[in-house]
């Protein structure tokens, strides 16, 4: 069973990662600004539910998994290992947290201009997931190494 958990796992951050990469790209590469709200508002919806349903699957493997593993003793006994753990359940944190703000306001802000407000916490949040994404990469692979 902690195969295939781990293999949803590593799908979901693979379609996690993948989807905000191309979002990301796509929003810093295309110039014409009404390319860019047509493309968002036709994937934009479609991208946010599925993403939903990948963060709810990595959420729930990674937590299967930490449980499984009996890793929360791993995190008490102290050590390298569970440093790097700690950082990464605080990354997923922050990113679960950007993503809720991040989809609120997209979902709010649906088929009409959003304010500047909405704009300058839209855009920090894309950025931090997109950050964090490569950060919680980076401290994923260095948990594998131990496991």
């Amino acid at each position: 069973m902690s195969d295939i958990i781990f293999y949803v796992h590593l799908l979901a951050a693979s379609s996690w990662i993948g989807g905000s990469m191309l979002l990301f790209v796509l929003g810093v590469a295309m110039r014409d600004k009404d390319a860019i709200k047509t493309v968002y508002y036709y994937i934009g919806p479609i991208y946010g539910y599925f993403e939903s349903i990948v963060l709810v699957l990595l959420l729930s493997s990674g937590g299967y998994m930490l449980y499984e593993k009996n890793l929360w003793n791993a995190i008490e006994a102290g050590g390298s290992f569970a440093e790097i753990l700690i950082t990464k359940i605080i990354l997923v944190s922050l990113i679960t947290f950007s993503t809720v703000v991040h989809m609120f306001i997209s979902l709010k802000a649906h088929g009409r201009e959003r304010s500047m407000r909405e704009k300058m916490v839209s855009r920090a949040t894309s950025m931090m997931i997109f950050f964090l994404n490569l950060f919680i990469l980076f401290y994923a692979i260095k948990l594998r190494n131990f496991l």
